[in-house]
């Protein structure tokens, strides 16, 4: 079954190093697991590589069987049949039985074929089985209505699991479709539907919804909750908004709980007053001594304050910064066409840097 773990890396554009360029392909297919995304190729380098480079690539159409391999590279039965299966469900080898073996070849023969192949069934798959988004996606033009933090999530880095569709197993089209693109994490037990449950509702919303309103409607954990929102973001499904209009309440919390607990110093201390200015200050230090300081009023004195600043000042007087999370378009077509987009630049890519390695070696 075709199975490619996608993820954007930046490009070695101005390397001519064929280890470099395999290792960026490799990377980019998600056939190396990194300790760390921040890694660079040297330190991505293994077993994988090697093999790809010193003996698939190297004789793409020789008809490489199991044993061969193990006498050639060193790499035990166990590993070796590890890696094989990764290289077959992305799509890069091409398998054929003959008599009681199992030949291996690079697919059509080199690098750049295979590529090109992978690149074709991966746009075609995904936009089969995207089509589900229709069913669960409710058009609203006020969703989009808030300016997103970061748009594209350049914040995560992107990652999305593309496969094509097994069996339903007692599940929906959208379920089976959420744990294939890897949602559900990659031990993802067969009863939890969260990340069902959390698509659902985003794709039912008016408007942004809370990471609290959605631990309350699914009734889980901040932590988990959180994570299936991370995965959903690094997809581009879901993108996270600002909830300006929610500072001044929250501000207007945190100070008066602060002041009742800790009282003038710490608040133009550690609670932050004194980042805005000492007018100001005093203006909110008089309001809480009369017990005048109301929601509206934190409004009307952090008027001329910028945004940052505000946000800051949540954090210092313990708070949380309001966020939103929401789905990246305002109907099935713009989420499914804006993750499509970004699909096809990784893929357009992946073209690129395996041309450019075919032509080295």
């Amino acid at each position: 079954m075709f199975v490619l773990r996608l993820q954007e890396h930046p490009v070695p554009v101005g390397s001519d190093d064929p280890d470099v360029l395999l290792a960026w392909i490799l990377d980019s297919m998600g056939l190396i697991r990194r300790r760390n995304y921040v890694d660079g190729v040297d330190e991505t380098r293994g077993s994988i590589h090697a093999l790809m480079k010193n003996h698939l690539l190297a004789d793409p159409l020789r008809g490489w069987d199991s044993q061969s391999m193990i006498d050639a590279s060193g790499i035990s039965s166990t590993a070796l049949h590890h890696q094989l299966v990764k290289l077959r469900s992305c799509g890069l080898l091409a398998t054929v039985t003959e008599g009681r073996w199992k030949k291996h070849v690079i697919r059509n023969g080199s690098l750049s074929a295979a590529i090109e192949l992978i690149a074709a069934q991966a746009e075609l798959i995904l936009k089969q089985r995207l089509s589900v988004f229709e069913e669960v996606i409710c058009p609203s033009e006020m969703r989009m209505k808030i300016t997103p933090l970061q748009r594209g999530g350049e914040d995560i880095p992107f990652r999305i699991m593309i496969s094509e569709q097994g069996p339903l197993e007692n599940r929906d089209a959208l379920d089976s479709l959420l744990r294939d693109l890897g949602f559900a994490g990659d031990r993802g037990k067969d009863e939890d539907d969260l990340a069902l449950q959390i698509f659902t509702l985003l794709g039912a919303a008016e408007s942004p919804l809370t990471a609290d309103s959605l631990m309350d409607d699914t009734t889980e954990s901040r932590t988990r909750v959180l994570g299936i929102l991370e995965r959903l973001r690094a997809a581009l499904l879901v993108e996270r908004v600002l909830l300006e209009d929610r500072i001044p309440h929250d501000l207007f919390i945190g100070l008066t709980h602060q002041w009742a607990q800790r009282g003038e110093r710490w608040i133009r201390g550690r609670g932050g007053l004194g980042r805005i200015g000492e007018e100001i200050a005093d203006e909110i230090i008089n309001d809480l001594k009369q017990e005048k300081l109301t929601t509206e009023q934190v409004e009307k004195h952090l008027n001329n304050v910028d945004l940052e600043t505000k946000c800051l000042l949540v954090n210092t007087l313990g708070g949380r910064v309001p966020y939103g999370y929401r789905l990246t378009g305002k109907n099935a077509e713009a989420v499914i066409s804006r993750l499509l987009s970004r699909v096809d630049r990784i893929l357009e890519r992946l073209r690129m840097i395996s041309n450019k390695y075919d032509q080295i070696t």
